[in-house]
């Protein structure tokens, strides 16, 4: 789980750099005053649960497997994230310029999933994600994709600043925390893998 919850902040950290990068689109914030503060809840906590089942077990349970056993995880996992990607264009604000995006976050998944043979822990951290997504999408009016409510120039428009150098400084950080904690997660699945054949 550590892995995963390392994984998904280098996302919104990688997110935040891209929104300094490209024009990233915004989504429409929805109007739920009118509905009751349970009824909101709940919609909050199912969509989150019903998207993270349904979308890692159709993503990485149902046709990363085979393609892994097929063509090995990376060519997978590059597979199952552009799919994924492509999945969401159903939402108006989604274009090509979030690829990287879903990419990224299928890495995240599929390395869990293939590293841990099973599609729990991305499972769990999919709905959670979604869920915390959903949330600040409410409160803030944002998705964790878009960038900030007070909108910043490109570095192409006005250079580089200290706000842009700080969160690429936190996405290497990060980035590199998630690596080695990928890493030591390989590392544990083929020490229990040499126990079990022995």
């Amino acid at each position: 789980m550590l892995a995963g919850i390392l994984g998904l902040i280098m996302i919104v950290l990688f997110q935040q750099v891209m929104s300094r990068l490209v024009v990233l689109p915004q989504q429409e914030h929805p109007d739920v005053t009118q509905y009751p503060i349970l009824t909101v809840a709940a919609w909050l906590i199912m969509s989150g649960v019903v998207a993270g089942v349904a979308e890692e077990s159709a993503f990485r349970g149902y046709m990363q497997g085979p393609i892994e056993r097929r063509h090995g995880p990376v060519i997978a996992i590059l597979t199952t994230g552009t799919l994924f990607g492509f999945a969401h264009f159903t939402h108006p604000e989604v274009s090509l310029i979030l690829m990287p995006y879903y990419i990224v976050v299928a890495a995240v998944y599929g390395g869990l999933a293939y590293l841990t043979n099973s599609i729990f822990p991305s499972l769990v951290l999919h709905a959670g994600g979604n869920i915390l997504g959903s949330f600040d999408l409410f409160t803030r009016g944002r998705a964790e994709w878009q960038a900030p409510a007070t909108p910043t120039p490109l570095i192409w428009q006005s250079g580089t600043d200290a706000a842009f150098w700080i969160h690429v400084g936190a996405l290497i950080i990060v980035g590199s925390a998630a690596i080695w904690a990928y890493r030591n997660l390989a590392g544990v699945v083929r020490i229990e893998i040499s126990a079990a054949d022995s």
